[in-house]
């Protein structure tokens, strides 16, 4: 992990999100020393991200704002690692071609994207992620089609038996994708709503694409989404380990490695 920053508030807040994600739970004590700040302007820190409802503070410590078997929220997730992430969506949009159809599912990672289609000419985009949603609404040439269902709060995005039902309707050139957690028998995400829908996209796309950072190898999670037969390329960072990508190539999955990529990516 990097070493922490002392630099603008919102690279500390960053900062500090990615260290309680790595040690699960601190102090204001302790983050005041890491950072070379006073107490008060820790307690000012926690105060705004709790507001945000990205960590939880309680007596004596402080902690990301996570449940047993659930995927962090969104709200926290998409302001972790930004640079990592678009180094990983712009790995990603270059596999790109105008005219192509495409599913954008609601990983934050993949949200990175949109810059860059929402310029390539003729692309039609379907996602079920709400920011994603927004962003593309703005303008570009791209066609935006909302894949709707039950709004999930925690992931800012459409899911149920609706979403994965519009998903199976459609047949796209291309799925992006992101999850929690690979190893070698496959990828894995902790909640059962959004394997089914993911997995949708998969099998309804030509060519599947997966953006996974090296964190994530080597770990799962409660539910498989599928195994390596299921994907076609993989987009990664210059820290996986040259084995496990090795091992990948053998499979017939085409590897990308993100030019400059830093690990501590959140799905």
């Amino acid at each position: 992990m990097s070493t922490p920053k002392t630099g603008t508030r919102p690279q500390r807040l960053e900062e500090i999100l990615q260290l309680l994600l790595d040690d699960e739970k601190s102090s204001a004590q302790s983050l005041a020393a890491r950072f070379d700040v006073s107490v008060m302007t820790i307690h000012r820190d926690l105060d705004e991200l709790q507001r945000r409802g990205m960590v939880r503070k309680f007596h004596g410590g402080v902690s990301v704002a996570r449940t047993g078997n659930h995927e962090i929220a969104a709200s926290l997730r998409r302001n972790i690692a930004t640079e990592n992430k678009q180094r990983l969506a712009q790995c990603a949009a270059g596999l790109l071609a105008p005219g192509q159809s495409l599913f954008l599912d609601d990983s934050t990672t993949v949200a990175f994207m949109a810059p860059a289609v929402a310029n390539i000419d003729g692309l039609g985009i379907s996602t079920n992620y709400l920011p994603l949603l927004n962003t593309l609404a703005e303008g570009g040439a791209a066609e935006v089609r909302a894949i709707g269902g039950t709004y999930d709060h925690s992931h800012e995005s459409f899911l149920g038996l609706a979403a994965v039902r519009a998903v199976q309707e459609l047949r796209v050139d291309m799925a992006f994708v992101s999850t929690s957690t690979a190893d070698a028998d496959g990828f894995y995400h902790q909640e059962e709503a959004i394997v089914e829908l993911k997995m949708a996209m998969l099998r309804s796309a030509r060519r599947r694409v997966l953006l996974m950072d090296s964190s994530k190898l080597g770990q799962s999670s409660m539910h498989r989404l599928g195994g390596w037969d299921n994907v076609d390329d993989l987009i990664t960072d210059a820290l996986a380990p040259a084995d496990f990508l090795g091992q990948l190539k053998t499979l017939g999955v085409r590897v990308h490695v993100a030019p400059d990529a830093m690990e501590g990516i959140t799905e």
